[in-house]
């Protein structure tokens, strides 16, 4: 009896080792993902004043520590362009943070405003950082160590694990598309929006702002793209039908926000979505023979919401109904664009510190613009990185416009093969390509969630690449075997 005992705790032995390798083996994917459920469940607002960024910002920086403990120097060989860019982005805001001199300090261009505060009230005037509002631009250091814990774990799985992340983003569209339904037909009461400050009256679903909500279910057009076409088996068809009808109530429910860029981005969103479907393995398919493929489906799913969208059209929807109507922060956005055109100058060429826009802005706002309401943004990314980091910044958007374009002119000439990794590669880059057009009218990546997107979008991007060496690394090596 006593030697059963010992045999049994014996054979318990090899299980308990094996499930914790195997735990230990996940490690980057099971934290990615417990990120992501918490920054979808409480990072879907852009302001510093959310009650839930103490519990979210602390939790990214304990992914990151695991992160960085799981990076190794293939896995940042591999994706150095992505993670370069993310810690440049760190270093250079933390170096607007950093206390100056005095005499330095008061030599840069834009700061005689503040020095002559000084002078009039006789204090000598103390060492102060490139930032002309310090607390803001910690709070965008710690914002962006949440995009920068999804990047580094992200990094650090198989490419195969990233078909979970993409079915995860999707059930959060879904799940946030559901959630603006309930707010629709619960009279948009005020219990059923998440955050304090935000658009009532119109759908949100989980976010504090109708146009990243619509964003969100935007991206999702090329996702549902990938993972039908990436069907097989006898259920195949059922997916690609379910991925488009599925696609079409996401459209209806975009337009209903009454987002403006929706609409515009949605045609950018549906082309990209073509597209992948065209590199999925049906299309191979379909050139040995078979008779049908996704794209078929996709296209008829197309011609289906073209005449779905011209029966809103003609009755009238939100979206179309704001595009006729005036409105203050619409009109608004092209005055403020033209007075940062005349801001940038005065504070070239350091700018006017991260984080700053709020009160630079406030100093020499038009009249025409003062309002009980304050601009918390620029709503134009590009512009307003411009006005807080000078030249420095522009020459890093720069570098990552020539990166993004040149990785994606790769992406499409590259030979896939229908393989999963390329359709992952043309998934990023059009995620990034939405997110950047969609900065140039509003600040999504400002939201923990979509920047959260972004990253993973980065990573994608590579993954092509990476995943073609690796292959090529394990032929040399098998063959050296042989």
């Amino acid at each position: 009896m006593v030697e059963a005992k010992f045999i049994t705790r014996k054979a318990a032995e090899p299980r308990a080792t094996s499930r914790f390798s195997a735990l230990r083996e996940n490690r980057a994917l099971i934290t990615l993902y417990v990120l992501l459920v918490a920054v979808f469940a409480m990072g879907n607002g852009a302001r510093d004043d959310i009650a839930s960024l103490p519990l979210l910002r602390p939790l990214a920086v304990v992914c990151l520590g695991i992160g960085l403990y799981g990076m190794t120097r293939e896995t940042w060989r591999a994706f150095r362009l992505p993670l370069g860019i993310m810690l440049a982005i760190l270093v250079y805001i933390l170096l607007h943070l950093i206390p100056l001199p005095p005499a330095i300090w008061m030599a840069i261009p834009g700061r005689e405003l503040a020095v002559e505060a000084g002078e009039a009230v006789g204090t000598a005037q103390p060492w102060r950082p490139l930032s002309l509002v310090p607390y803001r631009g910690w709070n965008a250091f710690f914002a962006m160590l949440v995009p920068a814990a999804a990047m580094v774990l992200a990094s650090q799985i198989a490419p195969r694990q990233h078909r979970g992340l993409v079915y995860l983003v999707i059930g959060f569209a879904i799940l946030s598309a559901v959630w603006g339904v309930i707010q629709a037909v619960g009279g948009f009461r005020p219990s059923l929006y998440f955050y304090a400050v935000t658009n009532s009256g119109v759908p949100n679903g989980l976010f504090a702002n109708r146009n990243h909500h619509a964003a969100l279910l935007v991206m999702s057009f090329p996702m549902l793209a990938l993972v039908a076409s990436r069907a097989q088996g006898a259920g195949r068809r059922v997916w690609q039908i379910g991925s488009a009808l599925l696609g079409m109530v996401l459209l209806l429910l975009t337009l209903a926000t009454g987002s403006r860029g929706a609409i515009v981005f949605t045609l950018v969103s549906l082309a990209a979505s073509v597209a992948i479907a065209r590199s999925g393995p049906s299309a191979f398919q379909r050139r040995r023979g078979a008779t049908r493929n996704f794209t078929l489906y996709f296209v008829a799913a197309l011609g289906l919401v073209a005449i779905v969208c011209f029966a809103i059209i003609t009755a009238q929807a939100e979206s179309v109904d704001r595009l006729l109507a005036s409105d203050s922060v619409e009109e608004g956005r092209p005055i403020v664009w033209s007075s940062l055109l005349s801001l940038i100058p005065a504070y070239f060429p350091l700018g006017s510190g991260v984080g700053s826009f709020v009160e630079v802005f406030q100093i020499s706002e038009p009249a025409t613009l003062l309002a009980l309401n304050y601009w918390n943004h620029a709503h134009n990314d590009w512009l307003e990185w411009a006005l807080e980091g000078g030249i420095p910044a522009i020459a890093l958007m720069a570098f990552v416009i020539a990166a993004f374009a040149f990785q994606t002119l790769r992406l499409l000439r590259q030979e896939h093969g229908g393989r999963f990794e390329y359709q992952l590669g043309l998934l990023g880059s059009a995620v990034i390509l939405i997110l950047g057009l969609w900065s140039a009218v509003d600040y999504p990546l400002r939201v923990p969630s979509l920047s959260c997107l972004a990253a993973l979008a980065g990573i994608w991007m590579m993954l092509p690449k990476h995943g073609a060496s690796k292959r090529s690394g394990e032929e040399r090596d098998r063959a050296a075997r042989e």
